[in-house]
């Protein structure tokens, strides 16, 4: 069987880390004066609020999928909405046909790829945004075992994996469209992507691809 690697440090059963990618968090004022809603697009999010100001879970949060909306009920948020999209601008069309004159805060991090904010402005809802974490590449203390199945969470595990190795003698599994896009930059390879973006059916995806070569 081959290994199978996630690009970051978190947890799962019979997955190796390889972590490529850190994350700083950040230290901004937030205040969450007449906000109705609060918008969370990572588990990363959630944590770097929860560090900065407890009176976050006062403010009912919009979760751009489970894993996300699960952290805030972990760490005592209220999740007012789960976005049926995993993608950040289909989430803040969800939003903003649902609701209308409101205030959100985008607690966000420092780089991002849909335009939330540009769909904002096209409707009555007002959005402010906080920088309160960045990710940053990491070089991992270990080594690739390769050949190996390599799941790719984000745009920034693809561009940071690429720093530090090639992708020759890897399967790749990209959570969604937007990371397949920038994978197909660095490599041929034939890329498996789930028909919704989880870590946990990219991990069955790759259990799949083990048993075939068994």
């Amino acid at each position: 069987m081959l290994p199978i690697y996630i690009l970051t440090n978190e947890k799962y059963k019979d997955i190796l880390n390889y972590p490529v990618i850190k994350i700083n968090f950040l230290s901004p004022f937030i205040s969450f004066e007449k906000i109705d809603f609060l918008i969370f697009t990572s588990k990363n999010g959630v944590r770097a609020v929860d560090k900065i100001n407890k009176e976050w879970k006062k403010i009912p949060s919009f979760a751009i999928g489970k894993a996300t909306a699960k952290e805030i009920e972990k760490l005592g948020g209220k999740v007012e909405f789960i976005s049926k999209s995993a993608y950040g601008d289909e989430f803040a069309k969800e939003i903003n046909e649902k609701y209308q004159n409101k205030n959100f805060l985008f607690l966000r991090a420092k780089k991002i790829i849909s335009p939330i904010s540009n769909i904002f402005k096209n409707s009555s809802n007002n959005l402010k945004e906080i920088i309160i974490y960045e990710t940053l590449c990491n070089t991992p203390s270990h080594k690739l075992t390769k050949p190996s199945i390599v799941i790719f969470s984000s745009p920034s595990t693809v561009k940071c994996f690429a720093n530090i190795e090639n992708f020759k003698n890897i399967i790749p599994i990209a959570i969604g469209k937007k990371t397949k896009n920038i994978l197909l930059e660095y490599t041929n390879n034939k890329i498996y992507i789930p028909q919704k973006p989880s870590i946990k059916d990219c991990i069955e995806i790759a259990k799949s691809i083990n048993l075939l070569k068994m």
